[in-house]
């Protein structure tokens, strides 16, 4: 089985290039919020924020379980959080999703958020939070993918290449900083 971990800030296209790839690739998705929300794996809600605070070590065992457990060929666990994940052992691929400031702040803005919210996400995603934290963990598995100036089917193809080994994105080429604040 290949495992892969599709991570980045909300709004990079994550949940619908997943959902696209894994019908190309005839396999299974894992949505880490549908995951946090079915097993209660939070330990209360941030009232300021309107978020869930997830419990990172519970979240983690969950996704070992779920991995472990799968007799897929390809098993696709999709999320914010799911670079977070420890067990690198148990991890082939992770991907993460970015997206410029100016693109990320449209696609949030019609989500609705606050500003406070869509401002507190530009600023993860122009200091690389995501890509950090994955490298940190998974070291050379991370591939970083820019879905700024491309649509879901590509990002989604794009994906499917990354999985089957035809293309490699390593992190540290994209950096949205100058963009946020320049």
């Amino acid at each position: 089985m290949t495992a892969v971990l599709i991570t980045g800030t909300p709004g990079t296209g994550k949940t619908t290039a997943s959902k696209i790839a894994v019908k190309k690739l005839k396999s299974s998705l894992v949505a880490v919020n549908d995951l946090v929300n079915d097993e209660n794996l939070y330990n209360g809600h941030d009232p300021e924020k309107g978020y869930k605070v997830v419990d990172l070590d519970a979240l983690s065992r969950m996704i070992g379980i779920t991995l472990e457990d799968s007799n897929d060929d390809h098993l696709i666990i999709e999320g914010h959080l799911a670079h977070t994940f420890k067990n690198d052992d148990l991890v082939d691929i992770v991907i993460v999703l970015r997206a410029r400031p100016d693109i990320l702040r449209k696609r949030l803005n019609k989500r609705g958020w606050s500003d406070s919210k869509v401002q507190e996400n530009l600023e993860a995603e122009a200091l690389d939070i995501c890509t950090f934290e994955a490298v940190e963990i998974h070291g050379d598995k991370v591939n970083e993918l820019d879905t700024s100036d491309i649509d879901v089917k590509e990002v989604a193809d794009l994906v499917v290449e990354i999985i089957n080994g035809k293309k490699h994105f390593p992190p540290g080429n994209l950096n949205f900083l100058e963009d946020l604040y320049g």
